[in-house]
């Protein structure tokens, strides 16, 4: 327990702070009813794939979603444009070179990994959420660019900082072209978000200022200082990327992971107890301010630190996260070395579970590998029974749609079978139809608050049918069927539909 002083007007007043990070220790593990549960999966600098046969990458892939659907994640973020080239077909960009082995050259025979990423993940009921860099044009200046490269067309669009190459920030040029990428992803593929990393201005070299001063100079807008001056240049993409998202498809959500400081209480009375880098002072992101606007739907920041650690504490950060995100889903990225090397796995999730709206692992490759056994973990101890993603808030624009009466009943087939059957999905406004259907198994007469829990979870399908287990006839049991729309909003088909198995 520690005791703090604090100045309210003329009273002093002592606060008292409980040790969050020791009770979280002793703590009993609840899971929440609805939680994001995610994995990063990067293909920056990854040479696992670079010109491999399709039915090799398919089928690591493929390996990737089942280990990590049976470890309970109900969401995959595939980073598909590390430095301004494509996991996919763009009409736009180049093919990433980390994908076919040389940027800009098509894979053969012809096929998009992102389709088919989308494809597989929704069929294990997984959200797909397309991760894109947006300044990073190049990770070496040696690497040959593709003939679809932006630079080849508009060389004056860049910047090179350290030995990378950067688009900048400040041109409308450049906020345009982004703009275009992200809408070409919203509109051709099935995807539920646009999610972006800690990559902004880049992270500062030692030595060395990033060459946009000239840029200020020439036109500040009002700016006194070019701290100011670079913020705005980020805030005006960030603002932009959401009116094309939400233009083109309202209910694809746009997220970020920002570095997992926005500001030390040395530099601002309401930053957090830490000392390190700062996302509003030396990445230029003011990840709090997207956040009042309503420019973002989700904050992923990413708390990497152990508890304890002596500049950036797990626990503090995440205490202030959560008191400092007021509209947006507010999501801990969590990496899995730290959290195993520390053995600290179990107090991070009592944690997060109390704090956030779920969670994403750095890096999912060693959730993959089951570092330290972590997926075992995972499976065995917190991710027993599934989680639904929290739903997102309705656009003021959606008018309430009346659910339309339905029907479930159980249907005997000629066999002995039982298959628990309900009506086709009916046509509803874009974001309202059906994203998958929730199939809920409890005692008859259970009231609707406790039948939907996710221990009674049996089936989560796109199907409009479930066959139950045949139980020998000896319990008397009843189902409940929900639905949930593409805001990840849950609506009632039909409760407490009786059968005998």
């Amino acid at each position: 327990m520690l005791l703090v002083t604090s100045l309210s007007g003329c009273k002093t007043q002592e606060v008292v702070i409980t040790d969050r990070a020791e009770r979280a220790e002793q703590a009993e593990y609840v899971a929440p009813q609805k939680e994001l549960r995610a994995a990063w999966l990067h293909t920056v600098f990854q040479t696992e794939y670079m010109g491999k046969p399709r039915e090799e990458v398919q089928r690591g892939l493929l390996g990737r979603l089942d280990t990590l659907q049976e470890a309970g994640f109900n969401a995959v973020i595939f980073q598909v444009r590390p430095e301004s080239d494509a996991w996919y077909y763009s009409p736009i960009e180049p093919w990433s070179r980390f994908f076919t082995g040389q940027q800009g050259v098509a894979p053969s025979p012809l096929w998009d990994p992102l389709q088919f990423l989308v494809e597989e993940a929704h069929k294990r009921n997984m959200e797909l959420h397309a991760w894109i860099n947006p300044y990073r044009a190049a990770t070496s200046l040696e690497a040959p660019r593709g003939e679809k490269h932006p630079y080849n067309e508009h060389p004056e669009w860049f910047l090179i900082y350290g030995k990378q190459m950067y688009y900048n920030p400040s041109l409308p040029a450049v906020r345009n072209h982004v703009s275009k990428v992200v809408e070409d992803l919203v509109t051709r593929y099935d995807i539920d978000a646009i999610h972006m990393d800690d990559y902004f201005y880049p992270y500062p070299i030692a030595g060395e200022e990033f060459p946009d001063k000239l840029y200020y100079e020439s036109d500040p807008r009002g700016f006194d200082n070019i701290g100011d001056w670079r913020r705005d240049n980020v805030n005006k993409l960030i603002r932009e990327m959401h009116a094309t998202i939400k233009r083109v498809k309202p209910y694809v959500r746009f997220g970020i992971s920002p570095f997992g400081i926005y500001r030390n209480v040395k530099s601002d009375p309401q930053g957090s107890q830490t000392n390190g880098l700062e996302n509003y002072d030396d990445l230029y992101a003011d990840a709090l301010l997207w956040d009042r606007e309503g420019w973002i739907d989700y904050l992923m920041p990413q708390l990497y630190w152990e508890m304890g650690h002596k500049a950036a504490d797990y626990t503090e950060l995440a205490y202030w996260w959560q008191r400092s995100t007021t509209k947006a889903h507010y999501y801990i990225g969590q990496a899995v070395r730290r959290t195993m090397d520390k053995d600290q796995l179990h107090p991070k999730m009592v944690i997060a579970a109390e704090t956030s709206d779920g969670m994403c692992m750095w890096s999912g490759v060693d959730v993959i590998s089951n570092y330290k056994g972590i997926a075992d973990e995972l499976k065995e101890k917190y991710w027993r029974h599934p989680a639904l993603i929290p739903a997102s808030p309705y656009p003021e624009s959606y008018t309430e749609f009346p659910e339309p009466p339905r029907q479930a009943f159980v249907v005997t087939l000629e066999s002995g079978r039982r298959e628990l059957n309900w009506t086709e999905d009916l046509a509803y406004p874009p974001g309202l139809e059906t994203k998958y259907y929730v199939v809920y198994c409890h005692k008859r007469g259970e009231k609707l608050s406790k039948a939907i829990k996710p221990e009674n979870i049996v089936a989560i399908t796109a199907n409009d049918y479930y066959e139950p287990m045949d139980l020998g006839g000896k319990f008397r049991l009843a189902y409940t069927v929900t639905r949930v729309d593409r805001f990840n909003h849950e609506h009632l088909v039909a409760h407490d539909i009786p059968v005998v198995l």
